[in-house]
């Protein structure tokens, strides 16, 4: 995922999403590796990109199963202006998409049992 100021997308993932990265390092450019929900996301600045699009113009998606409950994770990053869509239920999950600073797309889900 790539990001415009890989700072500021840093801080922003601390501060609204309550994550820290698991590893940072230089390959070349600067990253910042986070492991949500069982996925590992790497977050680089847009200058790394082959073909570098502008913010939130990437059809890229992470989808990510929650433990949580899908109404209070979506109140919770309303809460801290996050652009949210609506709680869509379908028979297996309670879902709704998300963007990040960037407008890098996530997709969080609710397994309905």
């Amino acid at each position: 995922m790539y990001a415009a100021d890989l700072d500021a997308a840093i801080a922003w993932y601390g501060d609204v999403l309550g994550l820290e990265p698991i590893f940072t390092g230089t390959d070349g450019h600067r990253f910042a590796t986070y492991q949500i929900a069982g996925a590992l996301v790497v977050l680089e600045p847009i200058e790394a990109a082959l073909e570098p699009a502008p913010p939130g113009a990437e059809s890229t998606t992470i989808n990510l199963v929650v433990d949580r409950d899908a109404d209070e994770i979506r109140a919770d990053l309303l809460s801290h202006g996050v652009t949210c869509s609506e709680i869509v239920t379908s028979p297996h999950y309670r879902s709704f998409l998300f963007r990040d600073l960037d407008g890098n797309r996530y997709y969080a889900a609710q397994t309905v049992t």
